[in-house]
């Protein structure tokens, strides 16, 4: 007998809910050229959906509830949520330690690699910062395991279990794990015990999700003020850290799961017990200054649980997690005491759902009416100074030999950068990379202002005021020192 719900009745228009609604997603997505969105709201025993734009600037299809959308880290609680339904049969526990299901993983310290557990990847407290190749960026058709081996070539910057710090890595793990255990792969694993018994026949991840899912919005980014359209990933590689896939009728499914305790129209599809664990605190964050996305600036608490930030939204309990990746952002939101869930999923890089979800959470609460775009993006670092370019060699007394820069230089973990010459300048490339491909300019004494050619890198990176600085013994240049925020890595030179 199959275990997925009959066929579920379609959404309610988000205007049952509150007229207000559906003009404040306008208001917020049309100021930043949102292609499409999909739009989840849960209030009480009703669900509701907007679906606001096309699925692609190039096609102009409309958005529909049954539009799958990436909904990047927001897939960290389909992880966890994976795991507590092993742990409540009695599979696995959340202290067992990764080793017993993933010997690739290994830390700098090699008493820490057997220390960690499944409860410390999901929890995001490992102490690890993030950092290079190994976060984010990495050529997607490298496997997980890749990334696991390598790990142990950054520096923790806490101990173990002592402070939240975010990364990916641990999320994929666990999936990993998931996948071994069940001895089905992690998507078979989570279609079997979670989608299928919810009746999300219209999500998947990773590999699979390219051609399970025919309803697919196209990911976007912006370049110079337009939009581009740009090719969607589909890798096993993160699945578990961003590689989810899920349309707006089934993220109402999703909302119903984590509001109710894992009890769905009579199902319960999970033990309260079980899920609830997934919500509980377990490292201590700082409201304000780690992830804004993550943790409401204003709250009184902050903490990561298990694929989800807790916190607190005007003294209400707030449970949420934020995605964004090159061409799509998501924000998953849940204040169990007002019954209230709201799921966001956009199809272009930097769309504002954060602020649009509480701006929707505020409107259904009575709060006073705010700008939330302004007041998320006043906590947004500020981006470093622009690099002045130098004047060209040939309108001064000093001549770059361009060529002295010319060279391999690598790191254990991230693999080799490239410097090639090309004309009168230098290009370079990072070759374990997705489509990391640079030109130089000269900034300074051994420094160089980047430039990235592809479109997902200019819209990530520009604002980053990357730099290459090489590092030069003897008049022979020894090293390369790439600024350029989560991929800052220090390469030495061999060939």
């Amino acid at each position: 007998m199959s275990r997925q719900m009959p066929n579920r009745p379609p959404p309610r228009p988000l205007d049952l809910l509150d007229v207000r609604l559906r003009p404040i997603c306008d208001a917020y997505l049309g100021t930043r050229q949102v292609p499409g969105a999909s739009i989840a709201v849960v209030h009480g025993d009703m669900s509701y959906h907007y679906a606001y734009g096309v699925k692609s600037t190039v096609s102009a299809e409309p958005v529909t509830a049954q539009t799958g959308f990436n909904i990047a880290s927001c897939s960290k609680a389909f992880v966890s949520a994976a795991v507590a339904s092993l742990v409540a049969d009695r599979l696995a526990s959340w202290d067992d330690p990764i080793s017993r299901f993933v010997p690739e993983w290994q830390l700098q310290d090699p008493a820490d690699t057997l220390k960690v557990t499944l409860r410390d990847l999901s929890a995001n407290r490992l102490g690890l910062p993030r950092v290079g190749l190994m976060e984010a960026g990495l050529d997607p058709r490298l496997p997980a395991e890749h990334v696991f081996s390598r790990l142990r070539h950054t520096a923790a910057v806490h101990a173990l279990r002592e402070r939240f710090t975010y990364i990916n890595a641990g999320h994929n793990a666990n999936a990993v794990a998931v996948g071994r255990i069940t001895g089905q792969g992690f998507i078979d694993t989570l279609r079997d015990r979670i989608l299928q018994p919810l009746g999300m026949s219209t999500s998947s991840g990773g590999e699979q999700a390219r051609t399970a899912l025919a309803d697919q919005a196209a990911w976007h980014c912006r370049v110079g003020g337009n939009i581009v359209p740009i090719d969607s990933i589909f890798t096993d590689q993160q699945t578990g850290a961003g590689g989810m896939v899920v349309s707006g009728a089934d993220a109402l499914q999703w909302l119903r799961f984590h509001l109710n305790g894992g009890l769905v129209d009579g199902r319960q599809v999970i033990s309260r017990e079980a899920l609830l664990e997934t919500h509980k605190p377990q490292v201590v964050a700082e409201p304000g200054k780690d992830l804004p996305s993550l943790f409401y600036p204003g709250a009184h608490m902050a903490a990561y649980a298990l694929g989800w930030a807790v916190s607190d939204f005007e003294g209400r309990p707030l449970i949420c997690h934020s995605g964004t990746g090159y061409g799509v952002a998501a924000m998953t939101l849940l204040l169990p005491g007002a019954g209230l869930g709201i799921a966001v999923y956009a199809n272009v890089l930097g769309a504002p759902v954060t602020s649009l979800s509480f701006a929707l959470a505020a409107a259904v609460l009575g709060l006073p009416v705010r700008d939330w775009r302004a007041y998320f993006e006043s906590f947004a670092p500020a981006p470093p100074a622009m690099p002045v370019a130098k004047p060209s060699p040939a309108s001064t007394e000093e001549t770059i030999d361009l060529d002295s820069y010319v060279g391999t230089y690598v790191h254990a973990a991230d693999g080799p950068l490239v410097v090639e010459r090309v004309g009168d300048g230098l290009s370079g490339s990072l070759r374990h990379g997705y489509r990391m491909n640079f030109s130089l300019l000269p900034i300074g004494s051994n420094s160089f202002s980047v430039k990235f050619s592809q479109p997902e890198w200019r819209a990530l990176m520009d604002n980053e005021r990357t730099v290459l600085n090489f590092k030069v013994v003897g008049g022979a240049s020894v090293a390369a020192q790439l600024d350029a925020g989560l991929l800052t890595r220090e390469f030495e030179r061999r060939v």
